[in-house]
């Protein structure tokens, strides 16, 4: 999450939801590690300056990536089943 998602709102959303015990969320409050990936939206709306694009990556025990999603449209979620099958494959 980049410094325009780290805020009171987010924090109350993950916290009702449970989210904290069973996602782990990257806080990269400087985006350092965002823009480095290329995940910043080139011409993002004034609401999403900031926030990058909706990703999610599987490493393995060493820390190399072995799966990798990004969205450009949150609209669409990632299927859940591709994840299931990415994450047998690391085991």
């Amino acid at each position: 999450m980049s410094d325009a998602q780290i805020n009171d709102r987010t924090r109350i959303f993950v916290d009702e939801l449970g989210l904290a015990e069973r996602v782990l969320f990257l806080a990269d409050p400087k985006s350092h590690l965002i823009r480095e990936l290329g995940l910043l939206k080139p011409d993002p709306e004034p609401i999403e300056k900031g926030v990058p694009h909706p990703t999610t990556l599987l490493l393995d025990r060493q820390g190399i990536v072995r799966f990798a999603d990004v969205r450009t449209d949150f609209h669409f979620w990632l299927d859940p089943e591709s994840v299931r099958t990415a994450l047998a494959d690391l085991e």
